[in-house]
């Protein structure tokens, strides 16, 4: 009788230990941008911004912060809360997600002036965290 329960015990152990497990890992609760806020010129300067405009080079943040899990991670936009006279809708339209979590807007920018905050997700396999208010554009 107590052959049996060991071998049942055995049984059930086995059998708990076979199940599936998710692979990877995601922690995002560091994340974040450094500077994380823009300033996007609607008028641009023709001294200040010359580099700028004879490349034709979009507005680009820096690459996330903080976030470390199994790759790829894939950065998504969610949402964007606009203030200050910004229209959100535009910007929805407008915004560009790359790698690494690098935003992008374009430089003759159709947004109102105002001000921008973004919410992304980042997500690989199994995971995925929502990175809330995570950087803010000023369009002036």
């Amino acid at each position: 009788m107590m052959k049996q329960v060991y071998l049942f015990l055995v049984l059930i152990i086995t059998c708990w230990g076979c199940q599936d497990m998710k692979v990877g890992y995601l922690k995002a609760e560091n994340a974040g941008y450094l500077p994380n806020e823009l300033e996007v010129k609607k008028t641009l300067d023709p001294v200040e911004d010359a580099v700028r405009m004879a490349n034709e080079a979009p507005w680009v943040t820096q690459k996330i912060q903080g976030v470390l899990g199994t790759s790829p991670l894939s950065f998504e936009f969610v949402s964007v809360k606009a203030s200050e006279g910004g229209d959100a809708e535009v910007f929805k339209k407008e915004i560009t997600v790359r790698g690494g979590g690098v935003m992008e807007l374009p430089l003759y920018t159709e947004l109102p002036v105002g001000r921008y905050v973004v919410t992304l997700k980042v997500s690989n396999d199994g995971y995925s965290e929502l990175l809330s208010d995570v950087y803010t554009f000023v369009v002036k």
